[in-house]
């Protein structure tokens, strides 16, 4: 899922058309609240969740595919 919270709805919608990342949900919120529950305070993040919505493991910056494979394989 990819969360957009500091531009508007629009630049959000464009941004995704743009780049062809629609192979996932993308959400988007007027405020940094959903972010910070997530423990997100800065750009580039990422979390990993659970099927059920919990935490994994967070981090600033990307994240290698191959390394991110093997964390899901783990859950």
């Amino acid at each position: 899922m990819g969360l957009g919270v500091t531009d508007s709805l629009g630049q959000a919608q464009s941004f995704a058309a743009a780049t062809g990342i629609e192979s996932f949900p993308l959400v988007w919120s007027e405020t940094f609240d959903p972010a910070a529950l997530l423990g997100v305070f800065s750009h580039p993040a990422w979390v990993l969740l659970t099927p059920w919505g919990e935490v994994v493991e967070g981090g600033i910056g990307g994240i290698d595919p191959d390394r991110l494979l093997e964390k899901v394989a783990a859950i």
